[in-house]
């Protein structure tokens, strides 16, 4: 089979204040990469005007479903690039960073520059959110970093990626349950899980998650507030009970929101990068 000649983006215009949640749902959508450009295509500064959000897609269907999804909240539309610059593009933008004391992520095709005591995430995110270039996903894996003390039950409720599941195991967790309701995303963490050598650790599905029995000791829910306000129940339900609740999605001016659908929670605590914040709840005790 023939490579196509084109591969879509689409190109959002959006305000400055739509910007993080369009970014989210771009990723969300299935987006492989996302560049901001403001109206002279010169990367935005914070604040001037209208910007053009570029995301990336690997296939056309993909990005007809994403642009009929986004078409009543933003004016977008589809464009393409010439296929000799894809392979360019989608990496862009994806390089190795350290999140707190222990961990350093780097895409697979970067060599590691690290030190001897690091622990090495290596994530392709392909067409799933997660590659640790988000907020919400730094702000989850900081708090990985401090609260994986070894041998955690985790579950991770809309796994994209798998880094999280990823990371909480190579941190020393016992094992992961990773669920999301994409199955490219079953299919991405199967692979980063593999390429980190911890395939026999993390199992990925779509199975929902009312179906999931037991109890775990850290659940890991990198959403949307709009979708975690609905789930207060089902995920207590699988937290045990000395456990944790590890939620991020969150956008600053939704806390209040956020925290009036968990109200028997108490907030062990709460961090946030720019526009977002993420929380680390643990259940009341009678």
């Amino acid at each position: 089979m023939s490579k196509p000649d084109k591969h879509p983006y689409l190109k959002l215009r959006v305000s400055s204040e739509e910007l993080e949640l369009a970014e989210l749902r771009l990723w969300e959508l299935g987006a492989t990469g996302i560049e901001e450009r403001d109206e002279t295509t010169i990367v935005r500064e914070a604040g001037e005007g209208d910007v053009f959000l570029y995301g990336a897609f690997s296939d056309e269907d993909a990005a007809h479903r994403a642009l009929e999804e986004l078409g009543a909240d933003y004016s977008v539309e589809l464009v393409h690039v010439p296929n000799e610059n894809w392979a360019v593009e989608w990496r862009r933008g994806f390089g190795q960073q350290r999140i707190g004391k222990r961990l350093l992520l780097h895409p697979s095709w970067e060599p590691v520059h690290g030190q001897l005591d690091d622990i090495v995430l290596t994530i392709d995110p392909e067409n799933a959110f997660g590659s640790g270039d988000h907020e919400t996903t730094r702000l989850v894996l900081a708090f990985l970093d401090e609260r994986i003390q070894g041998e955690e039950r985790v579950l991770d409720v809309g796994c994209g990626s798998g880094i999280l599941s990823i990371a909480a195991v190579g941190l020393g967790a016992a094992s992961s349950r990773a669920i999301d309701i994409e199955d490219d995303a079953v299919l991405v963490t199967e692979r980063n899980a593999a390429l980190n050598g911890v395939a026999q650790y993390v199992r990925a599905s779509t199975t929902p998650l009312s179906e999931i029995e037991g109890v775990y000791d850290v659940v890991l829910a990198n959403i949307e507030t709009r979708v975690l306000v609905q789930m207060p129940d089902s995920l207590r339900a699988r937290v045990a009970p000395n456990g944790l609740l590890v939620l991020s999605g969150i956008l600053r001016k939704e806390w209040e929101q956020l925290r009036a659908a968990y109200p028997s929670w108490h907030v062990d605590a709460f961090t946030e990068e720019g526009e977002w914040c993420a929380c680390v709840l643990r259940p009341e005790q009678p």
